[in-house]
Parts: structure tokens; C-alpha cells; sequence
């Protein structure tokens, strides 16, 4: 329960917001399960308000798209002031009014921020949006009868969603620098034929980096203020890992690259090392998924180990579908079931139990429980919620 400092410069919200709600939620969390009283929730809602505006989410989506259409007819409305003065030049009148936009869409969601307490509410969002397509559209116009590489259109692009994303931490925006920048290193593999050839394990050094890159961040005073960003990033960096290892993506990618059409695409280099990734990386996750308690990890193992027996019958099949799927479905039902049997007892720290039904006490809740009591105003800096790389109770190694 880490009380933070107010508003830094480079975040446009209160890092408290996010810190006050994530104790809230913990605390509800903590009700349900039989860890905290009634009154005791009382109190916690009383000393971390929630006082910013982030309304449910068929409001939110309402919000958004009612600010799209007001922002399109005010751009409209805009537009008017700049056929005159520019007819002789109709791309200078674009590039003008899109930096005037961007800049008029930037100021009011700065305003609406602080006057309004917006947070991740849908009318700032659809403003950052709508800030950000207005200096993109500038940018492309102005460097477009230049006809630079494709890598260097998207580098020029990058700082704005990479600072948008420090200062507002939103999650549509974060997936963008992601694939943006995964996107730059991609044209860039391929404008020679080695970077064709290497360009799987490119995939695959980027996505470890982003990885520990995130797991550094998340050591952070600040981490969460970026929670969901970080999640979202760490999700791709496993993925894309994974896809770039896949013997299915990468032989049928490099159809695609090369232009190479036919009834099949032709084998690769590098296959047996695919053959590896493809067989090697979900089980990995499923391991350390299990071995470090990290449910996102589990998972991502899970479906990337479908996807897996997907790419060897693609092409290796020696049974009929119907046979496949049926042998399989057994093979499932017993493996679930023998899960259920051994995990019924809590064993090693797993159980199969949703968290809300287990029993007996922990750290945690002693220390929420000690503080609501004594209803301490400020807490020190020793203590955070969420355990684990991405946040959550039981996320990484501790509990």
C-alpha cells in the first residue's frame, strides 16, 4: 500500500489513481475471500478514494465514440478555415491543419485531465487517438513525396506513441509502439538476403529483450501506473517469441517474402531448429509457467502448444481429422481430470480452486487487516500490492 508522491511531469495522470484503485481492488478481493470485515473495506475505500472519473465499460465505449463524431465535426468545422488560404497548395493546408489538430486534440485532453479527472475514461482516449492520427497524417504528407523506406516512415512515427505511452499509459497505444517497433526491425531484415534469412531469430531476439525489459520495469516505484501496459507487452513479447519459432510461421512466411507460390511452400533452412522451437517453447512455458506460479505464462503454453500440434499435422498428418480430434479430446479429458484429482489438496503451492475459495490466512491480509485498524493516514514504502512481474496476487515467484 505505497502511498505515491503527486504528479510527475511525464505522467499526465496521478500515479495515486492507479495505486488507490489497485488497493481497492485487493481489498474487495480480500471480502470476498473472508480476510477483511465489511467495516474494514469501509475503511480502505475511505482513505484511497477512487476520486477520478473512469465510468463502466458499455459507458466508456459510449463515451468513445460519441467524442470520435464530436472531434470528426469540430475537425469539419476546422477545415472551413483552411480552403481559403490555401487553395493553391492543398497539401500545405493538409499538413497545416493536421499539426493544428493534434495540437488543439492535445490540449483539451490535457485540460479534461487535470479539470475534469478523466482516467482511461473513453473521451480521453478517443482525444489521444485522434491527437496522435492528426501528427501522423502531418508527418506522412510531409515526408511522402520523399519516398523513404518503409523503416524510416515507421521510425518517424515511433517517438510519438513511445512518449504518448510513457505519459498516459494506454493500452491501445502501447500494442501499437510494440508492433511498430517490431515492424521497423522487420523492413529493415528485409531489405538484404541475410536479414531474410535471419529474420525468425530477429523476431525472437526482440521479443526476449521486450521481455526482460519488462521485467525490469516492473521493479519500478511506478510500476503501477504502467500494470496493464506491461501486461499487454509482455503477452506480445511471448507470443511473438513463439511465432517466430514456429516451424508453420516461418516456412510459410518465407513463401510469402519470397514470392515462392506453388502447391507447397518449399522447405526452409534451418528446418531441424524450428522443428525444435516449434516442439521446445511450450513446454518451456508450461514449465516455468508452473514453476514460477504465473498464470499469463501457463496459458500462452497452453494455446502455443495447440498451435504446435496444428503445425506437425499440417505436415506430417497420418491420422483422419475425426480420429485426431477424438484420441485427443480423451487424451484431454483424462489429463484434466487427473489434474483436478492430484491438485484437490493444494499440492506444492498449486491448487485448482479459484483463489476466492481457499482458506486460511496470509501476510498479506494480516498487514491489511493491522492497517485498516489502526486507520494510518500514510503507509511506508515496503509494502505493494500485486506480487509477480505483471501484477496479481500469485503472478511470479512469491506470495
Amino acid at each position: 500500500m505505497t502511498t505515491l508522491k503527486p504528479t510527475k511531469p511525464m505522467k499526465a495522470y496521478n500515479p495515486q489513481w492507479s495505486a488507490n484503485e489497485s488497493t481497492q481492488q485487493t481489498a474487495q478481493k480480500w471480502f470476498r475471500i473472508g480476510f477483511l470485515r465489511q467495516e474494514q473495506v469501509l475503511e480502505v475505500q475511505k482513505t484511497y478514494p477512487l476520486d477520478f472519473y473512469n465510468p463502466s465499460g458499455f459507458l466508456k465505449i459510449g463515451l468513445f465514440i460519441f467524442t470520435i463524431l464530436a472531434a470528426s465535426f469540430s475537425t469539419s468545422i476546422m477545415t472551413l478555415f483552411f480552403i481559403a488560404p490555401f487553395q493553391s497548395n492543398e497539401k500545405m493546408a493538409i499538413i497545416i491543419e493536421a499539426f493544428v489538430i493534434g495540437i488543439v486534440f492535445t490540449f483539451v485532453l490535457e485540460s479534461l485531465i487535470k479539470s475534469r479527472k478523466l482516467y482511461h475514461s473513453g473521451i480521453d482516449n478517443a482525444l489521444l487517438y485522434m491527437a496522435l492520427g492528426a501528427f501522423c497524417t502531418a508527418i506522412f504528407f510531409i515526408f511522402e513525396q520523399s519516398h523513404p523506406a518503409t523503416w524510416l516512415f515507421l521510425l518517424i512515427f515511433l517517438p510519438f506513441f513511445i512518449i504518448s505511452v510513457i505519459r498516459y499509459a494506454d493500452l491501445v497505444v502501447c500494442c501499437i509502439s510494440f508492433f511498430l517497433t517490431l515492424s521497423i526491425l522487420i523492413s529493415l531484415a528485409l531489405t538484404s538476403t541475410w536479414g531474410k534469412t535471419f529474420l525468425p531469430f530477429i523476431v525472437m531476439i526482440f521479443s526476449v529483450g521486450i521481455y526482460f525489459l519488462i521485467k525490469r520495469l516492473s521493479k519500478r516505484d511506478d510500476y503501477l501506473y504502467y500494470e496493464q501496459c506491461l501486461g499487454i507487452a509482455k503477452t506480445l513479447s511471448l507470443v511473438c517469441f513463439y511465432l517466430g519459432g514456429n516451424y508453420w510461421v516461418v516456412r510459410e512466411g518465407n513463401a510469402l517474402i519470397n514470392d515462392l507460390s506453388g502447391a507447397a511452400s518449399p522447405q526452409i533452412a534451418f528446418a531441424p531448429v524450428f522443428y525444435s522451437f516449434t516442439l521446445i517453447i511450450p513446454f518451456a512455458y508450461i514449465f516455468f509457467g508452473l514453476r514460477n506460479r504465473d498464470r499469463l505464462i501457463l496459458i500462452i503454453g497452453m494455446l502455443t502448444a495447440g498451435f504446435s500440434v496444428f503445425t506437425y499435422r499440417y505436415y506430417f498428418g497420418f491420422l483422419p481429422t475425426e480420429m485426431a480430434l477424438t484420441i485427443s479430446g480423451f487424451l484431454l479429458i483424462a489429463l484434466s481430470g487427473g489434474l483436478i484429482y492430484y491438485l484437490k489438496n493444494n499440492k506444492n503451492g498449486f491448487t485448482y480452486q479459484p483463489d476466492d475459495e481457499r482458506e486460511g490466512m496470509n501476510l498479506e491480509a494480516l498487514l491489511m487487516s493491522e492497517v485498516v485498524q489502526s486507520k494510518i493516514p500514510q503507509q511506508g514504502e515496503t509494502f505493494r500490492f500485486g506480487g509477480g512481474d505483471t501484477g496479481g496476487g500469485g503472478a511470479g515467484t512469491t506470495y
